[in-house]
């Protein structure tokens, strides 16, 4: 009888285990509770297929959805109940931001000053462990994965998707930030880059191969898991392609003389990415002049010639940076060893080819002076 009590306790142990949704807890020397989940709990470590949350809007419904080990996972939400992401993903979930995410007045100006301390990411591309490991080294994030950067804002300057295996973890993590800056004095800024636009515009050629067969398990497109009806999908939707902060532009790829000879303003085309290109058919997108040129190679999501062929003149550079009333242009899109400074100081490039998985760097800004970070918390001058 005791062997067979004894076996039952080890196989319900062990399948609990298994399962991963444990809340594990351990009582300190002074018999207090101590919580030791984290933001990415080992969920996401697990093997097989393991993709999520997804949060969705359904016939009146909150949905949560997630790949657990090749199978789907469902649960809906009752009673603003979101104590299930907690347990399973290790992050709390606030029923207010649905709200707040579904009626914020969208800022097309996005214009901030008087900012002292600013770190920016590019081209993250699902490497959830580079940036992560970038973040800590530069103290922005603790080991929790939780924001230590105070007032400080933090740019990250698209092309989060696509690529590599950790995106949606990626996206849970910036959002997370996002709130939790708000409440420091900080902030965070997210902009959209070419393959943030892909996958909202059901282009999803460059999906890993994780996100083929979560997308498939789950009965869809990977689009529509960022369609207008999913949580981070709505996100995402309102996200700038220009930000200025302090005397420094920020856009995902660039802009060129073309742009400011048709007389284009920041506000304007973020307004137009919004209404008129984000989530929208290539039909629609090539009725309309304006959305088919930023879409273009020389729109601001997609252009090189800062670094590629034929490469724009610095007086060309300075003709950009008087009409945005600036004196810098940071962009991400193309990729480089590190951080880099071109045209005297006036253009950073700062796609630092974190898509590959081994290495990466931020862009620093402090009081007036610009560095390097790199990957080992190191600062390298660019001033």
């Amino acid at each position: 009888m005791r062997a067979l009590l004894k076996n039952t306790i080890f196989i319900i142990i062990s399948f609990l285990i298994s399962f991963g949704s444990l809340s594990f807890k351990h009582i300190s020397p002074d018999n207090k509770f101590v919580n030791t989940e984290k933001f990415v709990s080992n969920y996401f470590n697990r093997t097989g297929i393991t993709d999520g949350p997804y949060i969705f809007f359904e016939n009146g419904k909150t949905i949560v959805k997630w790949i657990y080990q090749d199978r789907l996972v469902k649960r809906i939400i009752h009673n603003d109940n979101f104590k299930v992401l907690h347990r399973k993903f290790g992050f709390e979930f606030k029923p207010e931001w649905i709200e707040e995410n579904k009626t914020s007045n969208l800022d097309y100006v996005q214009k901030f000053d008087n900012v002292e301390n600013l770190i920016a990411i590019s081209d993250v591309h699902g490497q959830f462990n580079v940036m992560v490991k970038l973040l800590r080294k530069h103290k922005v994030i603790d080991k929790d994965y939780n924001w230590i950067f105070e007032g400080g804002h933090l740019v990250v300057l698209g092309d989060i998707m696509d690529r590599g295996p950790h995106v949606t973890e990626s996206l849970w993590l910036i959002f997370q930030l996002e709130q939790q800056a708000k409440k420091a004095g900080g902030k965070v800024h997210v902009l959209l880059g070419n393959h943030e636009l892909m996958v909202l515009n059901n282009d999803i050629r460059y999906i890993h191969e994780k996100y083929i067969n979560s997308s498939k398990l789950m009965k869809t497109t990977y689009s529509h898991l960022y369609s207008e009806n999913s949580f981070l999908g709505n996100w995402l939707r309102k996200k700038p392609v220009f930000v200025t902060i302090n005397d420094m532009l920020f856009v995902h790829a660039g802009v060129t003389t073309d742009f400011i000879k048709k007389g284009y303003t920041r506000a304007q085309i973020n307004k137009l990415f919004t209404e008129d290109i984000v989530g929208q058919t290539w039909n629609t997108i090539l009725a309309n002049p304006i959305s088919t040129f930023m879409m273009e190679s020389n729109g601001p999501i997609w252009y090189r010639g800062y670094f590629d062929e034929p490469v724009i003149k610095e007086y060309q550079v300075d003709h950009l940076l008087n009409y945005f009333n600036v004196d810098h242009i940071i962009v991400g899109h193309t990729s480089m060893p590190n951080v880099v400074s071109l045209f005297n100081g006036k253009i950073f490039g700062i796609d630092s080819s974190i898509k590959y998985g081994d290495y990466g760097e931020l862009l620093i800004y402090k009081k007036g002076k610009y560095y390097r970070g790199s990957l080992n918390g190191s600062l390298i001058d660019l001033n």
